[in-house]
């Protein structure tokens, strides 16, 4: 939830210094305890870090933070918007479907 609120904080910001501090002080926050409890989850459970869907929840929540990051930097705009939701979206979808090598 800190990665979404924060998130979207810095994409509904109106200043860039507000941008910057949702971005960094809590969207990375939050991003970083995602995959923390992700990489124990998985550990705990014995499922492999290679598979395809967590593979896939790993490189679209890092290029969802890109498109944060870019937004706070230059300004978000309606294609911020709608990349970071896209991206979420098929995070959820990866985990929801967990799709796998070889299936």
């Amino acid at each position: 939830m800190l990665f979404i609120a924060g998130s979207g904080a810095s994409l509904l910001a109106k200043t860039r210094e507000e941008r910057r501090r949702a971005t960094h002080q809590i969207a990375s926050t939050g991003l970083f305890i995602v995959w923390c409890g992700g990489f124990a989850l998985a550990t705990l459970s014995a499922i492999p870090l290679t598979e395809l869907w967590i593979l896939l929840g790993l490189g679209l929540s890092l290029a969802a933070h890109v498109v944060v990051v870019t937004a706070a930097e230059r300004g978000a705009g309606r294609g911020h918007v709608i990349a970071f939701a896209a991206l979420i979206l098929g995070i959820l979808a990866a985990m929801i479907f967990r799709p796998v090598f070889g299936a």
